[in-house]
């Protein structure tokens, strides 16, 4: 499937409808739903394929960033989850400070950075630039993280009437939206969660808003999906890559039977699951709850080398590297040991 978002053709290999993910990134509502240091492996096959998809996503950088995919324009998503990827490797600094650098740039006057270069808004993806530059820990950039962190305090989702017959979620929490000026949705919010304790801001009360409302937009029976749990007295499903982008937000939180459902969801799910978004996020997710599962490695190894068959994605290829590591360094103690 090949989705677009605002003329840039990303290639999808998602079974799930995630192409939802992006109508909502870029204004449309939908109405149904679609680590520090990495430990050696101990697969060589899967170092291989890991080690060709690293290298497949250096050859991509252009201009200090990258595209979604080779011949489309540089945009921050696929830039940040590279930077974030990269740092984690090894041995590519001069390539990471050219991506923090380019991102850098991008930012705007009010702190927040736009989803591609010649476009103002939306600026959902100013949560992940602020990963990454914490994450780096260069000093050059705390000016650009409290600016975006600003934005991020001041920027909130828009609140809904709460009617049961339509929604089956608590529509007077606020987290953040893809678009400024709409309901708050997971991803967004989680992505914004996780920004903001990087930068120090775990405690803010937007922060804890922010848990509180992932934690209601869990689904029933465990792992999340866009959003929403019912519509019009409709339980939705769940689907992994929202899923492990929940849990990510959420790990070192108090425990909590909607977290525990969840990486149940995820450990019963991912066994079956090769697209590389769905898989990472699900390893990212159950990995920031030292839940890893053993066969991880090689689920990646089959990942990878059916990636390798396709033309490259570098926002694909970013997430199956970072979803390799060991440990998650986006959860709150591993960000408190880079910092503190």
């Amino acid at each position: 499937m090949c989705k677009r978002l605002q003329g840039v053709a990303v290639l999808n290999e998602e079974p799930e409808p995630s192409v939802l993910t992006d109508l909502q990134r870029f204004g449309h509502t939908p109405l149904v739903p679609d680590c520090l240091i990495p430990a050696p492996f101990h697969d060589d096959d899967c170092a291989m394929h890991l080690q060709t998809i690293r290298d497949r996503l250096l050859a991509a950088q252009r201009e200090g960033a990258w595209g979604y995919t080779p011949g489309n324009s540089v945009a921050v998503e696929p830039t940040c989850w590279a930077a974030l990827a990269l740092q984690t490797q090894g041995g590519e600094s001069a390539r990471v400070e050219q991506a923090l650098d380019w991102l850098a740039r991008r930012q705007q006057d009010d702190g927040s950075l736009p989803v591609v270069p010649d476009a103002e808004s939306p600026c959902w993806v100013t949560g992940l630039a602020v990963m990454a530059w914490c994450l780096a820990g260069d000093g050059r950039f705390a000016a650009a993280v409290s600016r975006a962190a600003d934005w991020l305090i001041g920027t909130r989702g828009k609140l809904l009437p709460y009617n049961p017959a339509v929604f089956g979620h608590d529509t007077s929490l606020t987290g953040w939206s893809w678009v400024e000026g709409t309901h708050s949705w997971v991803e967004p919010t989680a992505y914004a969660v996780l920004a903001l304790r990087s930068a120090g801001q775990g405690e803010h009360p937007r922060v804890r808003e922010g848990v509180r409302l992932l934690l209601d937009r869990a689904m029933p029976g465990g792992g999340w999906n866009y959003g929403n749990t019912r519509v019009f007295h409709n339980t939705l499903r769940p689907f992994p890559g929202p899923s492990g982008v929940a849990l990510t937000a959420l790990a070192d939180e108090p425990g909590d039977a909607r977290i525990e459902a969840g990486i149940e969801y995820l450990r019963t799910q991912l066994p079956a699951v090769r697209s590389p978004m769905s898989l990472a996020w699900g390893l990212i997710g159950l990995t920031a709850h030292d839940t890893r599962p053993t066969d991880a490695d090689s689920w990646l190894e089959e990942s990878a080398e059916r990636s390798l068959r396709r033309p490259p994605c570098a926002l694909h290829d970013a997430l199956l590297l970072f979803a390799s590591l060991q440990t998650c360094p986006l959860r709150r103690r591993a960000v408190e040991t880079v910092h503190g």
